[in-house]
């Protein structure tokens, strides 16, 4: 919506004008007008002063000098000087116009609804003035009254950029996109200096995926006006589209510089420190954002996201709570509170928000869809595949992160209904697009496996030996992602002793803390203290008894936890740690066939996934060479689903634990569980996964060649 003020036409001034104070008053407040007009306000504001000197109640110098206290960012004395204005020559449309314009963006909507009113009945063809009682009725809520006082503005100046801008927010706010943009770019076209249409522009092609088209969009208004607040924030939400965080980051910085109170800038920090991991901060800036706007309904739901993924179920029901109470459409809260339905194991009711999602007009149609594959196994006659294979004849006209989602989504109903050789090609498409928006070096991390295997050698971990913490509070559950970790860790989670704790974030981030002259990982490693390993220990310890004061044993399934094994027996030597296994073609093709919600770079390649898996296949061999026998217990998935309950007395005999019949219906536990089996580990034991890759025959060639020696023998 605009935030400029409505003027009289720029006035004519004598051509070679004497000084100021030789002209008659109204010349003077021809000339003051004319170099507001050009944003010389200090000028025109000297001139206003030596009018009211002379006449302290000229009501025209008045409302001009409220005008440019306004610009001046001093709303307060701008709404008294206009005040005053109208107590002198209340007859004025376009001091109630611009009065209720200032009373709309101090929130005061009934003395700003008011003052439109009485602008409008005072000249009814003054267009400005409805468009700005338009403006009120919008912020108001009452969108009908809205539109019509913009109708009525265009009907009068079809041309009048303020009104076009409004009506393209209305259309935005009524799921009309593209009228909308239409409208946006109408209103930029009529008025190349109005830069609100801009940014308008460029917000809406954002929250459609058009990103691209939105940074052009926003450079331009930026060239004209480099401090503009609004479209810093809005390319920082276009660049974290386009998956550049850094860049992102600095301009939601820009914008709050800019801008200090602005909510959603700090939503922009908040899902960019979220998608990092680093759920404090994401905490902060979404607490930040809410307490600057407490009705923001998407500030809500983005720390509803937070306190999903910090395990902090009640916090984030509340919050998607709130946001729905705000606005019952908002696609981020229905998807966000399905999914952490799905979490719960409430399937039922997570489908259920997934498609209230689909009956929104503006609803995320294809976010929707593709959580509804995730939820359920996908059958023949369903109707949300039908709707995905329609939508995948339209393809190639989408954007690239429509395209991506949609490619996943149709993998997974081809994948489950037997149509290997069509899931494959979306499974391949959308990782080459993955692929391309991310930036993973596979020789960098090679290089990094190899200096944890250099740093923590068979001498630095005899030298460390028996030097941490105690406690026997953790189970360490690790591997590759999708080798099991998670059935393994809901097996234990079913015993009376055990917490299920998740994939915690602790271990890493603690073996990342820079030692010696400031050596980050894995370099760090090689200046490990006794001291220091005692210190990490009773940190690692204590954010464990944090989260579950009275538990007697807790369970940490981060499965890259893999890198640091050597770290974890040095500084928990009692902790019990599982390595589980999987036949690596398998692991690998559950992998690639998974939208990650973050990480996992290394698999949206076959070759590059194949010789990630090496690596990770020689560092895990390398902890056997140089641990003590029986420092971690290797299981094997496919040896656990065909004999579940030998292996899974085996798992908690190595634990500690004494059996309970409950870790055979591990199924029926009720627990929050976040991981990618999310809907697996909610049902029985099942064994189709097993050699589920030679369905693909060929297909997986660059992986089989990277694996190499890996791959199982027929």
């Amino acid at each position: 919506m605009p935030r400029d003020f409505t003027l009289p036409p720029e006035p004519i001034v004598p051509e070679n004008p004497a000084r100021p104070q030789r002209l008659s008053p109204p010349q003077a407040m021809a000339l003051a007008g004319q170099l507001q007009a050009q944003g010389r306000l200090q000028e025109s504001e000297a001139i206003l002063r030596q009018i009211l000197q002379a006449e302290p109640n000229h009501a025209q110098a008045l409302h001009l000098l409220g005008v440019i206290a306004h610009q001046a960012g001093q709303p307060g004395l701008a709404i008294d000087l206009i005040e005053k204005a109208i107590r002198q020559d209340g007859r004025q449309a376009l001091f109630h116009a611009n009065l209720g314009e200032m009373y709309r963006q101090q929130g005061d909507l009934d003395r700003a609804i008011r003052h439109g009113r009485e602008a409008v009945a005072l000249d009814a063809m003054l267009a400005a003035a409805h468009s700005n009682l338009g403006i009120a009725y919008y912020d108001n809520r009452e969108y009908e009254r809205a539109e019509a006082c913009q109708r009525l503005a265009l009907k009068i100046s079809p041309g009048l950029a303020c009104a076009l801008n409004n009506m393209g927010s209305l259309m935005r706010e009524r799921k009309k996109i593209p009228e909308a943009i239409d409208y946006y770019r109408q209103a930029a076209a009529k008025a190349p200096n109005y830069l609100e249409p801009l940014n308008n522009l460029g917000a809406v092609l954002v929250t459609e995926e058009r990103a691209d088209e939105a940074l052009e969009v926003l450079a331009k208004a930026l060239s004209q006006n480099p401090q503009y607040a609004d479209a810093h924030c809005n390319i920082g939400f276009a660049l974290k589209a386009l998956e550049q965080p850094e860049q992102a980051y600095q301009h939601f910085q820009t914008a709050l510089q800019l801008k200090p109170t602005y909510a959603e800038a700090y939503i922009g920090i908040g899902r960019i420190h979220q998608e990092q991991h680093n759920l404090p901060e994401a905490e902060r800036a979404g607490l930040k954002a809410i307490e600057l706007a407490p009705d923001k309904a998407e500030a809500h739901s983005l720390l509803g996201a937070i306190y999903t993924e910090m395990d902090q179920t009640a916090e984030a029901l509340a919050c998607f709570d709130r946001a729905l109470a705000l606005d019952p459409e908002l696609s981020s809260a229905l998807l966000g509170k399905g999914h952490l339905c799905l979490e719960m194991g409430d399937l039922a009711a997570a489908e259920q928000f997934f498609r209230q999602d689909l009956s929104n007009p503006g609803g995320d149609k294809l976010g929707a869809r593709f959580h509804l594959t995730q939820a359920r196994k996908v059958r023949p006659d369903d109707d949300n595949m039908a709707a995905l294979v329609a939508a995948g004849r339209e393809i190639a006209g989408l954007p690239a992160t429509k395209r991506l989602s949609l490619h996943f989504a149709l993998g997974k109903c081809y994948d489950d209904t037997g149509d290997y050789q069509r899931a494959m090609h979306h499974y391949q498409e959308g990782c080459r697009l993955k692929r391309s928006k991310i930036n993973y070096d596979p020789v960098a991390q090679a290089d990094i496996f190899s200096r944890i295997i250099e740093s923590l050698s068979q001498p630095a971990v005899d030298g460390l030996h028996g030097m941490g913490d105690l406690s026997e509070l953790p189970i360490f559950v690790l591997g590759m992602p999708r080798s099991g970790t998670t059935l393994t860790e809901q097996i234990l989670a079913s015993h009376p002793f055990v917490l299920g704790g998740g994939e915690l974030p602790d271990l890493l981030a603690i073996a990342h803390r820079p030692l010696g002259t400031g050596a980050d990982f894995p370099d760090n490693l090689r200046h490990l203290t006794p001291e220091t390993l005692a210190a990490w220990g009773t940190d690692y310890i204590a954010g464990l008894r944090r989260r579950a004061p009275a538990a007697r044993r807790i369970t940490d399934k981060m499965p890259g936890n893999f890198m640091v094994v050597g770290l974890i027996h040095l500084m928990l030597p009692n902790a019990r740690i599982v390595h589980v296994n999987r036949n690596p073609v398998d692991t690998c093709l559950s992998c690639f066939t998974r939208l990650f919600h973050h990480g996992q770079e290394q698999t949206y390649d076959l070759t590059e996934l194949g010789r990630y898996y090496r690596q990770y296949n020689r560092l895990m061999a390398h902890w056997r060479d140089i641990l003590p026998p029986g420092a971690f217990l290797d299981l094997r998935y496919e040896e656990l689903v065909a004999d579940t309950e030998t292996q899974s007395r085996r798992l908690l005999d190595f634990c500690g634990l004494p059996w309970d019949d409950a870790c055979l219906a591990f199924h029926a536990t009720e627990r929050k569980v976040r991981t990618a089996s999310i809907t697996q580990v909610r049902q029985p034991i099942y064994t189709t996964s097993v050699e589920r890759w030679r369905r693909y025959g060929n297909t997986l060639a660059p992986l089989l060649d990277a694996l190499g020696d890996l791959v199982p023998a027929p």
